[in-house]
């Protein structure tokens, strides 16, 4: 499940309906600053494992990878 993100114009523009989606999906939103992560909004309890970052990382950026490896 790869993390979503958008940017904070956005997420401030939306503050309620993006909340209720987190809270609703369980999923976090990194909100990004100047095209670089900020904050990361999610549901309380949710924190995330190291190994659960790792594997949304990957996901995220599998293309890249895949390239590397060539």
């Amino acid at each position: 499940m790869a993390t979503l993100t958008m940017g904070l114009a956005e997420a401030k523009a939306n503050f309620s309906r993006l909340t209720a989606e987190v809270n609703r999906t369980g999923r976090p939103v990194t909100v990004l600053k100047n095209n670089k992560p900020w904050v990361v909004i999610q549901p309380v309890g949710a924190e995330a494992s190291t190994l659960d970052v790792a594997v949304d990382f990957m996901d995220e950026y599998s293309d890249v990878f895949e390239e590397l490896a060539k």
